[in-house]
């Protein structure tokens, strides 16, 4: 039991806030207060992806942490782009020449392989005939998604900003491809294993569906919708992964991080949508830049500033900055072909 002079030392040490600090931590709480007042007036009334589509923005909330305040001295300016390489999706082919797949005459250029392209879908024939390796090439620009399906029966959705490596046949014992970007996969069942190579990781795939993305940031997400996954990264050993878990790997410094997640955020850009809950805004913004093909160049700390919303990919993207100007209270100025963001 505490004697009356351990009770007064304790006392003498605690820290009594003063009149302004109060008034400080009044005025922060009273702004929080507005904008989740602002926040529920906002109602989603879509019930569906059809819904968002149809009405373009349909719900929107956010949610800012309480900046601090940074010293000029010590901001660090960073650029959110994209590769603006290719204008439209593209295949090039094991012996280098390339298919503008928005061509609309295609078929005799490709009537003497085991390739068939038609609504922006590539299949291979799946009869295995081939001896050794040989790769294609798919490259999805900004403001495109594509599907591919590969020879053995393995579907994948690419989207925006993305690569994806693979080869025409599956020849021994490994099905092999290496990711630039998002995809998500619908991998065929089968005594071959199936890998996907992206930033020096590898998945490796037992028969499942899956999302995966890797970001500019030099990370890699993995979120498993359905079957079984393992993850690799350089000198560790493989982690499995049960559905409805993400694993997040910094390419830097080496950290994985497994969690379980809400997988419709994973995968929402598969039904043309932008849908994030409390989304840090600079994630946000790289996923802009990859569809619309604009740059940001942040002169703030946009990584503080979580946002949350549905939002159709099909809205012109100077509403969707108008919007975000709203809710952020982030300045976009546009100059010489970019967004400044303050």
């Amino acid at each position: 039991m505490k004697t009356e002079k351990d009770i007064e030392e304790i006392l003498d040490n605690v820290k009594i806030p003063s009149d302004e600090e109060v008034e400080a931590a009044g005025v922060r709480f009273d702004r929080r207060l507005r904008r989740v007042r602002m926040c529920r007036r906002i109602v989603w009334n879509g019930s569906s992806v059809a819904a968002v589509l149809f009405c373009g923005l349909v719900f929107a909330s956010l949610w800012v942490h309480e900046k601090e305040e940074v010293p000029e001295a010590a901001k660090v300016v960073s650029v959110i782009k994209m590769d603006h390489e290719f204008a439209v999706p593209t295949l090039i082919l094991a012996d280098g020449n390339s298919l503008n797949l928005k061509e609309k005459k295609l078929d005799s250029i490709v009537q003497k392989s085991n390739i068939q392209i038609a609504n922006n879908h590539i299949m291979y024939d799946t009869a295995r005939t081939a001896r050794e390796i040989v790769y294609n090439t798919l490259i999805i620009p900004a403001g495109f998604t594509y599907n591919v399906t590969l020879a053995d029966g393995t579907e994948v959705t690419l989207n925006a900003g993305s690569r994806l490596k693979y080869p025409e046949e599956f020849v021994g014992d490994l099905r092999e491809v290496e990711l630039s970007g998002e995809a998500y996969f619908n991998v065929t069942k089968s005594g071959q294993p199936f890998e996907v190579n992206i930033d020096g990781s590898k998945i490796r795939v037992y028969g499942t569906r899956f999302n995966v993305k890797g970001r500019s940031q030099k990370t890699v997400e993995t979120v498993l919708i359905e079957g079984k996954i393992g993850f690799k990264s350089p000198g560790r050993d493989e982690i499995q992964v049960i559905p409805g878990e993400q694993v997040a790997y910094n390419v830097g410094s080496g950290d994985i991080r497994v969690k379980r997640v809400d997988v419709q955020y994973a995968t929402a850009w598969l039904d043309n949508v932008f849908r994030y809950r409390d989304k840090p805004l600079d994630l946000v913004l790289e996923d802009i830049s990859t569809w619309y093909g604009v740059e940001f160049e942040a002169r703030t700390e946009l990584a503080r500033i979580e946002i949350t919303m549905n939002l159709s990919k099909e809205t012109p993207i100077d509403e969707v900055i108008q919007f975000l100007e709203e809710m952020t209270n982030c300045k976009f100025i546009k100059e010489r072909g970019q967004y400044i963001v303050k």
